[in-house]
């Protein structure tokens, strides 16, 4: 648009996917809010528990840098918090499952669940599902409502089960 004003620009850095924190939305079953992560509400399918800040990148607003000069970071309270399984299925694909930036949250909910730990607790709650949808000839919706305790107890033999709340909960 302006080709002299750019002529002689050099890149200081590179994304891999530049200003790329989103790029479509997935939906499941439930959508995981701010307010879900930031009141700690309890679900009855919950599979995981994620845990962190809010880190959110603004591409849209003209003083942002890609060099993350100008970003939020938001510790919330520190807790963990739910992660429910219908965020973990499509909505509309019988047999597609989601883990890490893809799971069905809302722009500031997946800007936590998008961290590697926490999408690394997906993958093994998607994996099992996986298997169990397998073992059971079923979809992950089969798996929801008849096997739940099943893949609690799956996911438990590789990371903390979910429990019952701490006091500080």
């Amino acid at each position: 648009m302006e080709p002299e004003q750019y002529a002689n620009l050099r890149f200081d850095w590179v994304a891999f996917v530049a200003a790329q924190g989103e790029y479509r939305r997935y939906v499941g079953d439930y959508i995981l809010t701010e307010n879900d992560v930031r009141t700690h509400r309890r679900f009855p399918d919950a599979v995981v528990r994620n845990s962190g800040a809010f880190c959110l990148h603004y591409p849209g607003d003209p003083t942002y840098d890609f060099r993350l000069k100008n970003w939020v970071w938001d510790v919330r309270d520190e807790r963990p918090y739910d992660i429910p399984f219908r965020c973990l299925y499509s909505v509309n694909v019988p047999n597609l499952m989601m883990a890490g930036k893809h799971i069905s949250v809302t722009h500031v909910a997946g800007s936590n669940t998008k961290f590697m730990g926490n999408g690394g607790q997906h993958a093994i709650a998607t994996a099992a599902a996986a298997y169990l949808c397998g073992k059971y000839d079923t979809d992950p919706r089969g798996i929801q409502r008849d096997h739940l305790d099943e893949l609690r107890a799956t996911v438990s033999d590789f990371i903390d089960p979910i429990g019952e709340p701490t006091a500080e909960e």
